[in-house]
């Protein structure tokens, strides 16, 4: 049986939108001194046709990119390793990673 081959894409950081993408600070700017010191900035990347991504970053190693299009992702990572899933269909590859990990960690469900 051949052993299947890792994506080149899994080891690489979330990709930002490609094109004429724009960072927008204003998310940023509503939460410095907000209750929330555990996020470190929040940016909206626009492009021609309006929003194109948001990206969080969590404390310090920490990062959530989310983009728009056709067929959105959410990527989570670590420092230099995450993972990224689609999120534009039912049982999609990102409530598929959603059931794998309330299942394996029934403590970090939230319904």
């Amino acid at each position: 049986m051949k052993k299947p081959t890792k994506s080149a894409r899994s080891t690489r950081r979330p990709r930002l939108p490609r094109g004429s993408g724009q960072q927008v600070n204003q998310s940023t700017d509503q939460l410095r001194g907000s209750a929330a010191p555990g996020i470190l900035s929040a940016d909206v990347v626009k492009g021609k046709g309006g929003v194109e991504a948001v990206v969080v970053r969590l404390a310090p190693h920490y990062l959530v990119v989310i983009t728009g299009g056709a067929k959105p992702t959410v990527s989570l990572a670590c420092t230099h390793h995450g993972f990224e899933a689609e999120a534009f269909e039912l049982n999609g590859q990102l409530e598929q990673v959603i059931n794998h990990v309330r299942k394996r960690f029934p403590k970090l469900r939230v319904d």
